[in-house]
């Protein structure tokens, strides 16, 4: 099959995790009529043109942030020379899926614009690399734990909006019960163990949860002591999304106190990767952490 042959850019094989994410398979989908279109010689303005679209539709359906009709998608095919229903058909199908419903819009009403693009795909993701300094990761608290945290935070919240953000972090906890469930692998500032949050009883319950969490095969927990978070100089929290598909570019999440930057942008991507792989090798091992933790809850 020549290079240039449109059919071999179509994503055809399975997807494991992301079958289940529609932004991915938005962002999948998007770019690999990107691929056809180039291979074409076409540019976005004139597929607008030649299928009587409005003025920027086909780079919005590339860039994933326009759903993709199965009309569009067969009359994008047909422009692009694909031809083998193979092909079309598993394209077609693939369309399907990305047009259900997110899990997370159940909570529209209490997720932030900023955290959307973290929680949309970090499902997706072959691995979850986060370093917090001041909290326990969200994927690994207790609900009591998220409770406190949410509580003390920035504005004056409803104890019913409380409540929907607690149950929020909870559905995003539950993706790590998944048979194909992302990798987690976290480090915490040693300073997240002398913060007794919501009280004794919650930071018991905590430190045990982290204790069960450890030993998960899928789970990762590290503690950078004081002066090895200090000497990398994160000083917020990063969450690094890595996918096991060339489809999809991997993403750094970087925390502020009332907003967030995601990014797929590949210069800043590498730079909080190599950051976070320097606080791994420099914190503790996963078993002198296990030990830390013990001790801390023989305090309370």
């Amino acid at each position: 099959m020549a290079a240039t042959d449109p059919n071999a850019s179509l994503f055809v094989r399975p997807l494991g995790a992301v079958e289940k994410n529609p932004t991915a398979l938005k962002l999948i989908l998007g770019g690999k009529l990107r691929e056809l279109r180039t291979a074409a010689g076409l540019d976005p303005a004139a597929v607008d043109r030649t299928l009587g679209f409005s003025r920027s539709k086909t780079s919005r359906i590339e860039l994933g942030r326009h759903g993709c009709k199965q009309a569009d998608a067969l009359s994008f095919l047909d422009l692009y020379g694909v031809e083998s229903e193979e092909y079309v058909g598993e394209f077609l199908r693939l369309v399907d899926q990305s047009r259900r419903a997110d899990w997370w819009r159940s909570f529209s009403d209490v997720l932030s614009d900023f955290f959307t693009p973290l929680v949309s795909l970090e499902g997706a993701a072959e691995r979850i690399r986060t370093y917090e300094p001041f909290y326990v990761p969200g994927l690994l608290q207790t609900p009591a734990y998220t409770h406190a945290v949410i509580k003390a935070g920035p504005g004056q919240l409803l104890a019913h909006d409380v409540l929907r953000r607690v149950d929020l972090r909870q559905e995003r906890q539950r993706q790590l019960d998944h048979p194909d469930a992302p990798r987690l692998w976290a480090v915490i500032d040693e300073s997240v163990l002398m913060r007794t949050v919501g009280g004794r009883d919650v930071m018991r319950a905590q430190l045990q949860h982290l204790i069960t969490m450890m030993e998960r095969p899928r789970v990762t927990l590290q503690i950078a002591p004081l002066d090895v978070s200090a000497a990398v100089g994160v000083g917020t929290g990063v969450t690094y999304l890595r996918f096991a598909l060339n489809d999809l570019k991997d993403a750094v999440y970087i925390e502020h106190l009332t907003d967030s930057t995601f990014s797929q942008k590949p210069q800043t991507v590498e730079q909080y990767r190599n950051m976070l792989d320097r606080l791994g090798a420099c914190a503790l091992t996963p078993s002198e952490t296990l030990a830390v933790l013990r001790e801390r809850l023989s305090t309370y």
